[in-house]
């Protein structure tokens, strides 16, 4: 049995992908289209540990194997932007940093840490808090949990070809 881990959701990715990073995916209203992905360079086990000292970090594990893997990354991009995207190290910090000016939640300013941003959703959190595993949250307008740890994430993420799965409902039907 595969381990379940962030390397595994990525290189399952990266094997489906051409030799400039380009996927093929079927979009909405029949669009066949490809989108391409931008892997950061990633970041040392030394340089990492320094910046968790230097600025008194205490991340969770799944986002440090992501970083050693690809300090940062943007996934499904096209001519306007992309679809969503973890943050490097330095990007986590100084949006971390900014949120202390803007932000007005203490459980987000003590628990959480911004990861990456969603277009048109808002920002990525891990919710590193010592009540329960790691969760991903989604913070906007509203804040939304996702109940599942990054890599679960991540990997629901692709697998819906960066689209906003949890904005798919259905609706339960009564007859009279």
């Amino acid at each position: 049995m595969i381990n379940f881990s962030i390397s595994n959701v990525l290189e399952a990715l990266k094997t489906r992908l051409d030799e400039d990073n380009l996927l093929n995916v079927h979009s909405t209203s029949g669009v066949y289209t490809k989108v391409g992905f931008n892997f950061n360079k990633p970041i040392t086990h030394h340089e990492l540990e320094q910046f968790i000292i230097n600025n008194d970090l205490n991340l969770p594990t799944e986002y440090k194997e992501f970083l050693l893997l690809h300090n940062g990354a943007e996934f499904f991009t096209y001519e306007y932007g992309y679809s969503f995207c973890l943050y490097s190290i330095e990007e986590m910090i100084r949006t971390y940093n900014s949120m202390k000016d803007y932000c007005d939640v203490d459980y987000i300013l003590k628990y959480c840490y911004p990861i990456g941003y969603v277009m048109d959703g808002g920002t990525l959190l891990l919710d590193h808090s010592e009540f329960k595993k790691t969760n991903v949250l989604l913070s906007g307008i509203e804040t939304k949990s996702f109940y599942c740890d990054l890599k679960t994430w991540l990997e629901r993420m692709i697998i819906a070809q960066g689209n906003a799965y949890w904005e798919w409902f259905s609706k339960v039907v009564h007859f009279d």
